[in-house]
């Protein structure tokens, strides 16, 4: 677990630092800009079962425009889509609960 900075990649100077939470569990890095994604990571990892990750069209239609259809990929993909799989198996499952609650316990104490 760390907190590290991090660079634009636009070139554009900055005055505010890009703080990320990085924490390294099962052979995998997870990123949070802020500590809220970090307390959405843990509820989405607390769950054995996930329900669909099916988007109703009426939902998309309301949050991404009529043209919904014609995004393709990332666009209409949410973030815990694009987790590896191999990380809800029981004992990763675990692993990653544990790391991400020790994350966030130093995060919310000022400790990272």
């Amino acid at each position: 677990m760390a907190k590290i900075l991090v660079e634009r990649h636009d070139g554009k100077a900055s005055l505010a630092p890009g703080l990320v939470i990085v924490v390294r569990v099962a052979s995998f890095a997870f990123r949070f800009e802020t500590v809220q994604r970090l307390r959405e990571c843990i509820k989405y990892y607390e769950k054995k079962t996930h329900p669909t990750s099916r988007i109703p069209a009426k939902t998309l239609a309301a949050d991404l425009g009529e043209d919904w259809r014609e995004l393709r990929g990332w666009d209409v993909e949410r973030w815990f889509e694009r987790l590896p799989m191999y990380l809800l198996e029981e004992p990763k499952r675990q692993k990653v609960l544990k790391a991400l609650s020790k994350a966030l316990t130093l995060a919310e104490t000022r400790k990272l």
